[in-house]
């Protein structure tokens, strides 16, 4: 993915007719997801569930499960989705003292709303769209300008009002119906949970299992069926989600400082699993040049 606004991707709209089922992919994330769909034929799968997505639905995603979906052939498939960096939203909320709004992210089971007001989902529709023009206006900013500084604080500010709204509708039992909330998911968002707290210390599966007193074995197999991937696999990504936030938000941070922090054994193991995972290695990843960083506001794949 290319970034755009501190970790905040929008795919606005996007329409696709003549595409192919391979086309699309079960896939899961390290970053927090809402996903619009518009119109279209569309089934949604969120681990082992599949939903038939109406008009206006909207998902609320930690991204950790596998998600996917899977279009009919032939039909218009419009959607909206916007993606973000929960490391980069948390520096910004707790500093608001409001860190609640990120509740219905925070639980794996994920969250869908249906039936939202018309009023309620045309004032979603009207943010979207003022943060998908401003950044817009942000890609073609003049480079360390007053004006690209103003947008990014304006876009910031259209982002926590989306995410007020969204915490506002998740509460309300009419319109959200958790998906997948059984109890073999909540032993795996205890697992996430717990490593959110603690990616930064060194572990093994035999530590985690014995604090969250479960087997470790049991714990395997169910986080990799849940998730898709591994416990270790998770907690990588959540180091690099770290190291990542670290680079780009403190620039006065050495590499090894940054590794040690987000939880890696020394600076050359950082580097290791960082351009593995990101196909660049963290000094280029802080050095590289802001046009190029800015030059797509678009995720990059496939949803």
């Amino acid at each position: 993915m290319n970034k755009s606004i501190e970790n905040l991707y929008l795919y606005y709209r996007n329409v696709d007719v003549n595409f192919r089922k391979s086309d699309f992919f079960v896939h899961s994330h390290d970053y927090f997801e809402i996903y619009m769909f518009h119109k279209g034929d569309c089934k949604y799968l969120i681990n082992d569930h599949v939903i038939q997505l109406h008009e206006n639905d909207i998902i609320v995603m930690n991204g950790s499960a596998l998600h996917g979906p899977t279009p009919t052939e032939g039909q218009p498939y419009e959607r909206t989705v916007i993606e973000f960096s929960p490391e980069w939203m948390r520096s910004i909320i707790n500093q608001l003292n409001v860190p609640e709004i990120l509740t219905p992210f925070d639980e794996l089971g994920n969250i869908l709303l249906r039936d939202i007001d018309l009023q309620k989902f045309e004032e979603i529709q009207s943010l979207y769209q003022k943060i998908y023009i401003k950044q817009l206006n942000l890609k073609n900013s003049a480079k360390q300008s007053i004006e690209k500084r103003m947008l990014k604080g304006e876009i910031t500010t259209l982002f926590i009002e989306l995410l007020f709204i969204i915490y506002e509708l998740s509460k309300s039992k009419l319109t959200s119906m958790p998906i997948g909330n059984t109890h073999k998911m909540k032993h795996v968002n205890k697992v996430i949970t717990w490593i959110d707290y603690h990616y930064h210390q060194p572990l093994t599966l035999d530590e985690i299992s014995a604090q969250l007193h479960i087997s470790k074995y049991y714990m395997s197999r169910i986080f990799k069926d849940v998730t898709g991937i591994t416990v270790m696999q998770y907690m990588m990504q959540r180091r690099l989600l770290r190291s990542k936030y670290l680079l780009e938000m403190h620039p006065e941070k050495s590499i090894l400082d940054i590794a040690l922090e987000s939880g890696f054994e020394s600076a050359s193991h950082f580097s290791r699993k960082f351009r593995k995972h990101y196909q660049i290695t963290p000094s280029e990843y802080r050095n590289r040049d802001e046009k190029d960083s800015n030059s797509n506001t678009f995720i990059n794949h496939f949803y």
